[in-house]
């Protein structure tokens, strides 16, 4: 459910910087709307919750993250009944823009531009991905029945296909099948969901990796947390779509820009048009 810019090809010598981890959330009409997400300095996130009654669309800018706090620029708004992706992250470029210094484990409630209720908890990471103690108590961990990536790499054999410094997540309640859409160009789109469906296969997991073998090869996904939550040992399940290239089915990500995207598989499968690609070839 995100869309945020990312830093590809990124090897172990590269300087890792501090990292802003916060849970979004949706109130009143979209209450129970919830997700993950990690970001560095310079990021900028697209929030969008959507349901028959509501939707809220968000911008969050993360400016700085220094001196145990976040500095960020909140673009917020909401439209009446389900408004899809693409228009609301347009019109958000004529709303109004507001600037915050985030203090960690505080609420912060965003004013939403049209009314609506959006709220923000966070926590800061060090370099190395370890939350200052202050802020250990925050439940950033992957929790059962959520999907998460932190700083994902995919392999193929040994080969590095992506590697990218951001996160992606699904909250706690959300309806469907929990899913995590990577963009890896030029290798296509991987879909990976907390339950089995139509054409996927079956990646064992422990902690923060995921083996998967897939069309005659052996995959293998890092995270920098655990994917699943609950039991150290499970399974996720991944679907590979070599030939999707976002201009040619209309969708918001860019060609060339590895990205992520979470939420249920049904909503990811809509936003990201997947069917229609799979037509086309």
């Amino acid at each position: 459910m995100l869309l945020l810019s990312a830093r590809t090809g990124q090897t172990n010598g590269q300087t890792k910087s501090p990292s802003f981890q916060y849970v979004a959330t949706g109130g009143g009409d979209l209450a129970g709307s919830s997700t993950t997400y990690t970001a560095h300095a310079g990021s900028r996130q697209l929030v969008y919750f959507s349901n028959d009654k509501l939707t809220i669309a968000a911008t969050i800018e993360v400016e700085d993250i220094s001196g145990g706090v976040a500095r960020l620029k909140v673009i917020a708004q909401s439209y009446p009944g389900k408004v899809d992706r693409e228009t609301s992250e347009r019109e958000l470029k004529s709303a109004l823009e507001r600037e915050y210094t985030y203090v960690p484990l505080e609420k912060l409630r965003m004013p939403v531009d049209r009314g609506g209720v959006l709220s923000l908890v966070g926590a800061i990471a060090d370099k190395d991905g370890n939350l200052s103690k202050p802020m250990a108590q925050y439940p950033v961990e992957t929790e059962p029945g959520q999907i998460m990536l932190l700083s994902p790499a995919l392999l193929r054999s040994d080969r590095v296909l992506v590697n990218l410094e951001m996160g992606a997540g699904t909250g706690p309640g959300l309806k469907g099948n929990p899913a995590v859409a990577l963009y890896a160009p030029p290798e296509g789109l991987f879909l990976f969901a907390l339950q089995p469906f139509e054409g996927a296969a079956a990646c064992n997991v422990v902690h923060g990796r995921a083996d998967c073998s897939l069309e005659g090869s052996v995959y293998t996904l890092f995270s920098e947390r655990p994917i699943t939550g609950g039991v150290q040992e499970s399974k996720i399940w991944v679907l590979h779509m070599a030939a999707y290239l976002p201009s040619k089915v209309g969708g918001s990500l860019r060609d060339r820009e590895g990205s992520m995207r979470a939420g249920s598989l049904h909503d990811l499968l809509t936003e990201l048009r997947v069917e229609e690609s799979t037509l086309r070839h």
